[in-house]
């Protein structure tokens, strides 16, 4: 009896220590496969896409104004983040359609900010509440107020 007990302690270890191991191997796999995902192009990441429009809405031109955009602007304007960005419409293009390809027009803002300011129609500090039918026409003003460490509302 006693060596079964023994034995049965040492089979729970050995488990034990597997399960460590294959939990250590996921761990690592996930930050390597993010890593590489941030070290690829604005076009080829799989977070970059805009989900509320397709690529099929965009003029011809879009994807290439797109990338260089982003290469003059690498990092969020709001928090300096360059992980996960999109390229924001100030003025909406479905409404401004002339200015879709015109730099002027746009942010490079993180997903996160993209949604909380720039598709916020009364600003971050205000009752109203972020949709992706939205837009803020402040949206530059607003993310270099949050660059400056002013904090937007929900805590955030």
């Amino acid at each position: 009896m006693k060596i079964y007990k023994s034995l049965l302690r040492e089979v729970v270890v050995i488990i034990t220590w597997c399960v460590i191991v294959w939990a250590s191997c996921l761990l690592i796999a996930a930050v390597l496969f993010f890593k590489a995902e941030s070290d690829k192009p604005i076009d080829e990441r799989r977070e970059s896409i805009d989900w509320n429009i397709s690529e099929g809405d965009r003029s011809s031109g879009w994807t290439e104004v797109r990338n260089n955009f982003v290469k003059k602007h690498p990092a969020c304007a709001a928090c300096g983040s360059t992980v996960v960005l999109n390229v924001h419409h100030i003025k909406p293009f479905h409404l401004f359609p002339k200015l879709e390809l015109d730099e002027t027009n746009l942010i490079t803002l993180c997903r996160d900010h993209h949604f909380r300011v720039g598709h916020d129609p009364d600003g971050p500090w205000a009752p109203k509440k972020p949709n992706w039918s939205a837009w803020n026409p402040l949206v530059k003003e607003h993310s270099a107020l949050i660059a400056k460490g002013r904090k937007i509302k929900n805590g955030y």
